[in-house]
């Protein structure tokens, strides 16, 4: 589209005229392309071929007029802008895994498995592919390169240390800074702070990338990456530029739709004639929606009698529901159980214990907060009946772009043949929020009071002695779960939302906040930790 030279032309970047050794530089600017400039190397082409190419080379450009020009009051080369599916997730990351998986090899088939382990055993998360295994696969997927890169990190941490491995170690700063700056580009909604916190962190990821070439320089590791001059090295530099002129990165994300690409063209040549095809196309289309929509339907179906027949009722994920609130309990289990089957389930499961003195403290110090007066003690008999669920729906607003986004949260000792328990982040004070792990999601009905819904959950609120030396360097959240027998009680509007913490292999009951899982996350992460 700008008919540059590409890689090979002495400025291969479209939008700027970069030398091609310093397009590992960020930290350097340089003057932007225009089209008038384009334009008169031409003119000079044309009158003489010699003095042409001489500035046609050292633009690095081709002699051929383009076509966009026709266009009044367009500019080719402000018209390209960054796309954070092929300059980033199928760019810039996929040579950080390569490297990654270099070192990796090096460290030996003992290293490689731990990181497989670590890989396969990541939280499951809604929209968050889950990989069993990365190192021998490749992927051409820009999806799947995304949420490998939001893993690789918390999988690394515990196997490319300073000491087992200096570059690896210097690496992982590198995909620490490459993925905050993944995440402040992908924000929907910005503000001169978030521009501002991208163009900072361009020159982190700058002065850890040429840290890296250094380490790789005096490494013994083999065909480690030295050269970085290539294209998407240098492209999210103008990012800034484009996100002020043209908005979010979103406007001009090459995602949506990608996927059509193949079936359009599978269409155009073996379901049309090769005239009116967009009539044709839409015809083709219309059939294999109507397709997909019975066979969705029939699926639903299948998947409702599979829950069934396990003893769960089907969510309704994608129907309108009336909400406690902002939040909605689901998966209620057939029967319910009574206060004292859950009390002896504490032989099992420590969380348990001492239930029912628990729960009859909690009711009787918290209903008079829900404003309910109490003229006696609540106590509550050995067959009290609790009616246990296995999922919660939590709809909140989110703090990028104030639209609502909904968690799906699971509390279920066997879903799909494994036990999720999933995390959340509440509310427990007013001026306190912390992160707790689901353990039980019930609703019971109180003696003049009526229904309510609660969850028991363990709290990460344990005190953790002394910093670790990596939060600071990788941006990292560590957070302590306190023992299991000192669960506590909450209610379900006390939820905020759900949250992905992945558990610390080297120290006991600690856990890492994932706080790139989605734009909403990141941005409460960055409120909550001094910058």
């Amino acid at each position: 589209m700008s008919l540059i030279c590409g890689r090979g032309g002495k400025c291969p970047c479209p939008v700027c005229l970069v030398p091609l050794a310093e397009l590992h530089d960020l930290s350097k600017t340089y003057p932007l392309r225009s089209m008038e400039e384009v334009k008169e190397a031409l003119r000079v082409y044309g009158r003489s071929k010699a003095q042409g190419e001489e500035l046609l080379k050292a633009l690095g450009l081709r002699p051929v007029e383009n076509i966009f020009w026709i266009m009044w009051f367009s500019d080719p080369h402000n018209a390209l802008s960054f796309d954070r599916l092929h300059s980033l997730h199928g760019g810039v990351w996929k040579h950080l895994l390569g490297e990654l998986k270099k070192i990796l090899a090096l460290l030996g088939r003992e290293a490689e498995a731990a990181f497989e382990k670590l890989i396969d055993d990541f939280p499951r998360w809604r929209n968050l592919n889950h990989f069993k295994s990365a190192i021998n696969v490749s992927f051409s997927d820009g999806n799947k390169h995304r949420d490998l890169s939001k893993q690789s990190l918390y999988a690394c941490l515990t196997i490319l240390t300073a000491r087992t491995s200096p570059e690896g170690y210097q690496l992982l700063r590198v995909i620490s800074t490459y993925l905050q700056l993944d995440s402040l580009i992908g924000l929907d909604v910005h503000t001169e702070g978030t521009l501002m916190a991208i163009e900072a962190e361009l020159l982190v990821f700058d002065t850890e990338l040429k840290a890296y070439v250094t380490c790789a320089e005096s490494s013994d590791i083999k065909k480690l990456k030295l050269d970085w001059n290539f294209p998407k090295t240098h492209l999210w530099k103008h990012i800034v530029r484009d996100i002020r002129c043209k908005g979010v990165a979103h406007n001009f994300s090459m995602r949506p739709n990608k996927k059509m690409h193949d079936p359009l063209k599978e269409t155009y040549l073996h379901r049309t004639n090769g005239k009116d095809i967009a009539t044709q196309i839409l015809h083709v289309d219309h059939h294999k929606f109507a397709l997909m929509l019975l066979r969705e339907r029939v699926n639903q179906v299948d998947e409702y009698d599979r829950l069934q027949a396990l003893g769960d009722d089907l969510p309704d994920e994608d129907v309108a529901v009336t909400f406690n609130g902002h939040v909605k309990l689901g998966a209620p289990t057939q029967h319910p159980s009574t206060i004292l089957n859950l009390e002896n389930h504490s032989s099992v499961d420590h969380a348990f214990q001492a239930f029912r003195r628990k729960f009859t403290e909690f009711i009787n110090h918290s209903l008079p907060t829900y404003g309910h007066q109490l003229t006696n003690w609540i106590t509550f008999p050995a067959d009290y009946q609790i009616h246990k669920h296995r999922y919660l729906k939590v709809n909140y607003e989110s703090t990028v772009d104030w639209k609502q986004v909904t968690d799906h949260l699971w509390c279920n000792p066997q879903f799909h043949g494994l036990p999720r328990f999933n995390h959340a982040l509440i509310q427990l004070t007013a001026e306190e929020t912390i992160f707790v792990r689901l353990i039980f999601l019930f609703r019971c009905c109180t003696p003049n009071f009526g229904s309510f819904k609660f969850a028991l959950v363990q709290p990460y609120t344990a005190r953790i002695n002394g910093s670790h030396r990596t939060d600071h360097f990788f941006k990292l959240t560590h957070v302590k779960a306190i023992p299991r027998a000192s669960s506590i009680f909450v209610p379900l509007s006390s939820f905020i939302r759900g949250a992905v913490l992945v558990p610390d292999p080297d120290h006991q009951d600690e856990h890492l906040v994932v706080d790139h899982i989605d734009s909403d996350m990141f941005l409460q992460m960055k409120a909550q930790v001094p910058q």
